[in-house]
């Protein structure tokens, strides 16, 4: 099968960024292709010199898929990032609610506590008066 990226990638570094879009690690492709793991290192670099795209594996999966088979992943990346947001969002306001509950019940229970001992001080000194006026 020809792919759209062979006009720009040598057949190795086809092999290389095809590993990538896998889900391999440099090492995993390496060994895969019967290569050494500095040999992985060079095609990708070269890869990324050719495309001109960041260093990044993330980007050249997403360069790789968008030329071979005419994949918009802008649109993909703004709702993944917009729900990504949404929940780091959700997840702050819960453990501040829960933080702030948690923290405001101690205070209540702390407040009580002084409030029985003032009581208990004040019962013992008007045991105390009443003990001395009889």
């Amino acid at each position: 099968m020809k792919l759209q990226t062979d006009n720009i990638l040598s057949p190795s570094e086809t092999r290389i960024a095809s590993g990538y879009v896998s889900g391999m690690i440099g090492k995993e492709i390496a060994d895969a292709a019967g290569i050494s793991h500095n040999t992985v290192i060079r095609h990708t670099q070269r890869i990324y010199e050719k495309t001109g795209i960041p260093h990044s594996t993330n980007a050249l999966v997403a360069w790789f898929l968008e030329k071979n088979f005419n994949l918009d992943l802008s649109e993909f990346r703004r709702r993944v990032g917009a729900a990504l947001l949404l929940c780091i969002i959700s997840f702050q306001t819960v453990c501040t609610d829960f933080s702030t509950d948690f923290s405001r019940s101690a205070r209540v229970r702390r407040v009580e506590a002084r409030k029985g001992s003032r009581r208990r001080r004040d019962e013992e000194d008007d045991d105390t008066l009443n003990l001395t006026s009889i």
